[in-house]
């Protein structure tokens, strides 16, 4: 079950197109929000390229996203241009395919807000389409906007609760069209911050809109390795391509603390499943999370997009039960596994004295 967690920030927009931030700058947020990667995704241009490399702990690698009008599309390993294709998106993806690069689509769901991007929102609009990895199930910047529909809630949260429109988790529809998808096929997710750290001038003061670090802090989206992240960065950023195209990786908020412990993934005898692997079913089989913070934890287990149990680990019981590298709990709860389907668990949190949230969004494990 040993597994190396790697916390990253994915879909970040720097001064190459509409962000605020250069790229060693917007690397010195990530040292600080304590990163070990990010992934720049300015707006179509790969022009950071040359700047990719480690900072500090931070492996900085460039993509794209692609597209304009509609059917944006996160773009990963390419290193060709690819022409704006936003009334056909299908040219998008397979041109990207085709210089052996990868992606997924990005805030499927957005909605619009008349306060905000002067009402635009770019929505995916074309669900024909196919060859794509996955996507992006949680966005933040995407989310705030579309329920910023206001000014007093706009300044409300601002002041009070910024993350009020995404601490509820992705939006419903989202999360029902990736179960629906991934029971046709593997369909990877992860979370993204869309993030521009976008700077308002009132007079002869700048205020700046979510600043990268503390983005950085929010939704992010860790690789699951199964061995150390290499100390070489092309090596490095070749073992976090892998793992994100193989779906080996989960989404968490990380406002709440204790996301890297995590872990999901099936047994069958001596086998071991990982998230994003596909497997014939057995009666031998069975699922294993292990869940951080554990006395403050929920834990949903899904299949095909239903809720089969909800769980709160006690906080005595023949499950095994450890001490993380913080010190913190950690348990491990066994489950067996009583037909095929497509497999997936949510981990809610909550503080002292309020609800649970939602934390952590597992990918799937496949059993047919």
């Amino acid at each position: 079950m040993e597994s190396y967690n790697y916390s990253g920030n994915i879909h970040i927009h720097t001064t190459h197109s509409d962000g605020t931030g250069s790229i060693p700058e917007v690397a010195e947020a990530a040292n600080a929000a304590g990163l070990d990667y990010i992934i720049i995704t300015d707006h179509l241009c790969r022009t950071g390229a040359h700047e990719e490399g480690r900072y500090g702990r931070t492996h900085v690698i460039v993509g794209v996203e692609l597209n304009q009008a509609a059917n944006h599309y996160l773009a990963l390993g390419t290193y060709l241009p690819v022409n704006d294709y936003a009334g056909d998106p299908q040219k998008t993806i397979d041109e990207v395919n085709q210089q052996g690069g990868f992606g997924f689509l990005a805030h499927p769901f957005e909605k619009s807000s008349p306060l905000v991007t002067e009402g635009a929102s770019f929505p995916w609009t074309d669900w024909s389409v196919e060859g794509y990895t996955g996507l992006e199930l949680w966005n933040y910047s995407s989310q705030w906007k579309g329920e910023a529909i206001t000014r007093s809630r706009i300044i409300y949260w601002y002041l009070f609760d910024r993350d009020a429109p995404v601490k509820t988790g992705p939006q419903p529809e989202c999360i029902q069209r990736w179960d629906e998808l991934t029971q046709k096929r593997p369909m990877v997710a992860i979370g993204g911050t869309d993030n521009h750290a976008i700077k308002y001038k009132v007079g002869p003061f700048t205020a700046e809109i979510f600043p990268y670090e503390d983005l950085f802090r929010s939704i992010n989206t860790y690789v699951c390795l199964p061995e150390k992240m290499s100390p070489d960065f092309d090596a490095a950023r070749s073992q976090i391509f892998d793992a994100l195209r193989e779906g080996r990786c989960f989404i968490s908020f990380d406002r709440y603390p204790g996301a890297g412990q995590f872990y999901f993934g099936a047994v069958k005898g001596d086998q071991k499943i990982p998230m994003g692997a596909s497997e014939h079913y057995s009666p031998e089989t069975f699922l294993q999370v292990r869940v951080p913070q554990p006395r403050r934890s929920l834990v949903r287990l899904i299949r095909n997009g239903e809720v089969t149990r909800v769980i709160r680990p006690p906080r005595t019981n023949k499950n095994k039960k450890n001490k993380n590298k913080s010190g913190n709990a950690t348990q491990l709860l066994t489950f067996p596994v009583t037909s095929p389907g497509t497999y997936r668990v949510e981990i809610y949190y909550r503080r002292p004295l309020r609800p649970f949230h939602p934390w952590i969004y597992s990918n799937p494990v496949y059993l047919y």
